[in-house]
């Protein structure tokens, strides 16, 4: 069952309920587990670019003229 105000609507950003089959919860629901997955995938991309940069630069340099 899913999420009710005082005025008894059911509040599809707020619902919980992985089962309720409303369209707009599902949509909601949907839509927020794809940004986030898609948000999480473009900061790691962006955070592994920063760290190999870092990282390739102070092995670089701790390698001396070669």
């Amino acid at each position: 069952m899913g999420v009710l105000t005082d005025a008894r609507k059911h509040v599809y950003q707020l619902c919980r309920d992985d089962l309720c089959q409303r369209f707009a919860c599902r949509v909601y629901k949907e839509g927020y587990i794809n940004g986030k997955l898609a948000g999480r995938a473009e900061g790691r991309a962006e955070s592994e670019a920063i760290g190999y940069d870092k990282g390739y630069s102070a092995g670089a340099a701790s390698c001396g003229d070669g």
